[in-house]
């Protein structure tokens, strides 16, 4: 019996289920979809565009840096009302098959990726959806909070909001033992994704709340492959809970060594 953090899980069902004991608790912090993997371009997008069309996107939104970020995704996935139906319909098996596979309970929030209204729809009854709140776990207060602010990469996802709103829900859960999140705070080690050769930015209304309120834990995942993924920031350890579709394995809280 443990509990449980995993993020960034992009499909890897079968591993999530084996890493979880039916006794155990989950917390899992966002991106079950696999939409694309940009490694090898595997993903629900490519089962209905081609390769090309992928890779095209895929370049055209490296090459646009922080301004026409968006519009190459938009312009494929939108683009043709039928392709963009069977999208829908893949993100509904893929979710589907996500919520059979957890055998014990779960606490979720969302990621940039994921659609928060059919995550609602799919969900079973060992899960408890969360966009910003707090439970108690093992005598401590964890608060969670979904989605990932606006910043220079986003694309219009349906998790995504604006930084503002962001902002709010930080703010809304007050003191915390332990803080979850998709999105990490904004410090460069942490936000600078080494293998995508770009900077996530992080939040800094996350970095505003660890200066407040000193957890003793912050999760989050988001950013897959960072300079650093544990490191002190006064007295909270923080851990980037993912990349789980690359490592399959979860992390146990309470993780790594008392930073104060």
């Amino acid at each position: 019996m443990a509990l449980k953090i995993i993020s960034d899980i992009h499909g890897e069902y079968t591993a999530l289920s084996s890493e979880l004991g039916p006794e155990d608790t989950g917390v899992l912090l966002g991106d079950y979809l696999n939409l694309v993997d940009f490694r090898t371009l595997d993903g629900i997008l490519s089962q209905v565009y081609s390769r090309e069309q992928v890779i095209k996107a895929l370049l055209e939104l490296k090459k646009g840096g922080k301004g026409p970020a968006r519009k190459p995704i938009q312009d494929i996935v939108g683009a043709d009302p039928e392709k963009y139906r069977q999208v829908l319909e893949l993100m509904r098996e893929s979710y589907t098959e996500f919520f059979a596979s957890l055998p014990c309970f779960c606490y979720l929030i969302y990621g940039n990726t994921d659609s928060p209204q059919m995550m609602r729809e799919l969900a079973g009854g060992n899960v408890e959806i969360i966009e910003a709140g707090v439970v108690e776990l093992e005598g401590l207060r964890f608060g969670l909070v979904s989605g990932s602010p606006g910043g220079p990469w986003s694309v219009g996802l349906p998790g995504e909001v604006t930084t503002e709103e962001y902002q709010q829900k930080v703010e809304s859960i007050g003191p915390v033992d332990v803080l979850c999140s998709h999105f990490p705070p904004a410090i460069p080690d942490l936000t600078w994704d080494l293998l995508a050769n770009r900077d996530e930015a992080g939040s800094e209304a996350l970095l505003t709340y660890l200066d407040e309120n000193r957890p003793t834990h912050h999760y989050f995942g988001h950013v897959h492959n960072p300079r650093e993924s544990s490191m002190c920031y006064g007295p909270t350890r923080l851990v980037n809970a993912g990349f789980f579709k690359q490592h399959k394995s979860a992390i146990v809280h309470p993780a790594g060594e008392p930073c104060e």
